[in-house]
Order: C-alpha cells, then structure tokens, then sequence
C-alpha cells in the first residue's frame, strides 16, 4: 500500500525546510539555542493558525499529544517556557523572509491574467487589545490597539505587503513605508488622501484612484460628458490651496458617483485620464475587497487573541498567520481545487493529522481525481529569495 503522509506535512512541502533554515542563519535564530529551533517554533505556531488553538497553554498541550507525527514534520515535544521565550526573542525577520517566499511561491502559479492585472488596493485594520497586558500598544487612555498597513492584490487575493504600527498612527503616516512601484493602479480609502504622495505617484508613472475630501479646494479646467446613470459628473480640475499647489501642481481628475444601493454620494480623484467615469468608479469599488479579506483573515486566523504580550511575539504571530493564509493558498492551486479558502481551512484543521492525500481532502466528491497538466512555467519550483 502506497504510504501516505499527513495533511500538514504535505502542507509544508511548499516551504522547503533548507530554505527556511537559510534565512535562520542568516540572523543567527538558532545561535545558543539547545531545545527549540526556529522550526520547531514555526511548525507550532503554524499548528496553533490551523487548528484554532486559543492559548499558549493549549497550543503546547494539543501540539504535544500529536508526538506520533513530529518525526515527519522534522520538529519534537516542545515547552511552555521555551516557545514563550522564542516569541519574545528570535528574529521576527526570518517569518518575514518566510513570507516573501512563499508569496513569490503563489504568484509564480497564477493564471497569466491574474498575474498581469496591476491594481493593488491599501488599507489598514485595527486590532484592539487590553492596555492593562499591552501597555507598549496605547492608543486611548483605556484602550490599546495595532493596526496592520496592507497592500492587497485583488486579482490574486492575496496581501503582497503588510506592516504593524501602533494605533494611533494615522494611515497617511503609514504612507512613507509603503513600497511604490511605477505602472501599477492603487486605489485607497479617504484616510490616505495626501496630495504630496497622490503627486509622487504621478511622477513614478502609477495611477491612483481615492476619495477626495469635501474641504478640498479646486477649480474646474473641463467638464466632460458624464456616461452612466450613476456618474454624476466627470471634471478635470487643479487644486488650488497654497499648500496643494506646491505639493500637487498637475491636473485631476474628479468625479461624482451616485451609489444606487443606499443613494450615497462619493465623490473619487484620480490621476487617471483615459479610464472612463464608469470604470474609475468600478475600481474603486474594488476596494471592498479588502475589507472582506481583512474580515476573513480575523476570523479564521488567531490575530485577535495573542500568546504573547511583547510587540516581537505579536509581530511573529501575525507573520505566522499570513505565512498559514498563503500555504492554504498554494494548496488550492496545487490541488486545482473549486473549494473556497474558508472551506479548505476548515477542512485542514480537522485532518491536519491524517494519513491521506491532500488532493483528495479537497476534491471530496471526485474519486480517483488526477490534475489537469500545467503549462512549462508553472511546473516550475525553482527557488527565488526576495
């Protein structure tokens, strides 16, 4: 009978262990260390993402009793102490590395139209916590808080960068950090409306779509014909406050948009000059995707509810759901599964520990499934450190 290994150990083939262990010696995670490695810390925390595990507590115990399955995912029994000290110690830089590669991993497989589609959406999520336990994490007087900056690929559905900052700090600080690259289409929320910034994207050659704010000042240069019966009014106009002159000198556009569901009125600004009204306000509308994604990673990924209270431990465990979030997305292209992400995590998390083939877990009611061929370039496994 042909052997099978377990659901996670097949899981983890998309992250070759070598490839982990460059990137921990690169910043000495295992220097001194005599009980638990980098990946022991990994594969646990991983455990803890995939199967719901609510504390430290719980995590070691239920990790602990699976001791008939370590040998294969390369780890041991691990301790309380040990894993809380590795937390609030080891590099957060080499989850990091991990997730970069593994993101590289799921954008070398997409369909050549997803990959080719260069819009990026940013926008942040707050995480509240106790201020009493995460005191380094004020936001109010009574209340602590992060807040994670994301740029999200809407085609491929997945987050291609994020950062935490403390709460108080405002989305358009966040800015600065951002990578920016030319050509590319960002659409972000009203919270990011920042001329000098709307003006260095024009500069790199890149296309934004925002709110603009009511107080703005402008004049109208043009007014062109508004198309659709949700477009309002289409105009180009310079802004004409001190500080926007300098800051922003070129020509926008705006635009008016009713929003048939609840007669809203949004009013969007745009460097975009040839898209449509229409399709500058279908950009935007994008931006709700986002939203659910930040919806989706808070309620099946543990990043409400901490197993360490220093900044480090909470950085690392983020890092670790993110890396968990694109593991499950490898496994649903590799499996050319119809299932949806939510499903798949589900499914995982009750069989994370059993002998059976991943493809088959999720093609439940195709027997003797085989996958389709894959075109020369995605059968390429070749690794790429960025």
């Amino acid at each position: 009978m042909k052997h099978t290994n377990i659901i996670f150990h097949q899981l983890l083939k998309s992250l070759p262990r070598q490839r982990f262990q460059d990137a921990v010696d690169r910043h000495q995670g295992d220097k001194r260390i005599r009980t638990l490695s980098c990946w022991d810390q990994l594969v646990a925390l991983l455990f803890a993402q995939l199967t719901g595990r609510q504390s430290l507590r719980d995590l070691v115990d239920c990790f602990n009793s699976q001791k008939n399955c370590h040998y294969h995912l390369g780890t041991r029994t691990i301790s309380r102490s040990s894993l809380s000290d590795a937390n609030k110690n080891r590099p957060s830089e080499i989850f990091l590395e991990t997730f970069y590669y593994l993101l590289e991993q799921v954008r070398e497989h997409l369909p050549n139209k997803a990959a080719n589609e260069m819009v990026r959406l940013i926008d942040s999520t707050t995480i509240d916590l106790n201020l009493n336990q995460y005191e380094w994490a004020k936001f109010r007087s009574t209340k602590g808080g992060i807040k994670l900056h994301t740029v999200y690929d809407p085609n491929a559905e997945i987050p291609v960068f994020f950062q935490m900052t403390n709460a108080k700090v405002h989305d358009c600080k966040a800015l600065n950090s951002l990578p920016i690259l030319p050509g590319i289409t960002y659409v972000v929320d009203r919270a990011y409306d920042d001329y000098s910034w709307y003006y260095g994207l024009d500069q790199q050659n890149s296309i934004f779509v925002g709110r603009m704010k009511s107080s703005a000042c402008y004049e109208v240069i043009e007014t062109l014909k508004a198309t659709g019966n949700s477009i309002l009014s289409d105009e180009i106009i310079r802004l004409t406050s001190d500080k926007a002159r300098k800051t922003c000198p070129i020509s926008l556009r705006r635009v008016t948009f009713l929003r048939e569901e609840d007669q809203k009125v949004l009013v969007f600004i745009s460097n975009d000059m040839a898209r449509t009204a229409e399709e500058i306000a279908a950009l935007y509308k994008q931006r709700w995707q986002i939203e659910l994604f930040f919806k989706w990673i808070k309620q099946n990924l543990k990043i409400k509810r901490f197993i360490g209270r220093n900044e480090n431990a909470v950085w690392i465990q983020i890092l670790v759901a993110m890396i968990a979030y694109l593991l499950l997305k490898r496994a649903q292209q590799s499996s050319f599964s119809s299932l949806s992400l939510q499903q798949i995590n589900r499914l995982v998390s009750v069989n994370i520990t059993s002998r059976r083939s991943l493809i088959d877990l999720l093609h439940p009611d195709s027997a003797g499934y085989s996958s389709p061929p894959e075109a020369p370039d995605q059968l390429s496994m070749e690794l790429v450190y960025i």
